[in-house]
């Protein structure tokens, strides 16, 4: 066994969302990043909070942060399509999230319309 295991991820607010993404661990702030696109309707907030967390020095939250971008593609939620493709191809040069950056940029080219990549 690998040691992972599955933990369901509750609803938080978006002030208790805010409070852990300002955490100083980094467990806590990639914990906000993978729930945020699950239940926050700010979609703006929650691209630049992506999108920022590419930029993070912690590996735990640059993978979050892809991750959940490729989430909300799939989801096919509203998002400035341009903006995260610039912000995942650069997260693709990094080898410590390349794996998740590729995947996420790849679902938001085949879920994401083509008039909203154009």
């Amino acid at each position: 066994m690998n040691g992972l295991k599955y933990e369901r991820l509750e609803p938080l607010s978006r002030d208790e969302l805010s409070a852990r993404v300002d955490s100083s661990e980094r467990a806590v702030v990639a914990d906000a990043i993978y729930r945020a696109p699950k239940w926050e309707k700010d979609l703006p907030w929650i691209q630049r909070l992506c999108v920022e967390g590419l930029r993070s020095p912690h590996v735990a939250v640059r993978w979050a942060a892809a991750t959940s971008l490729g989430d909300l593609a799939c989801w096919r939620r509203q998002l400035d399509v341009q903006g995260v493709i610039a912000a995942l191809e650069r997260a693709v040069k990094d080898p410590a999230i390349s794996d998740p950056a590729a995947l996420s940029l790849d679902m938001v080219r085949q879920f994401l319309s083509s008039e909203e990549v154009a």
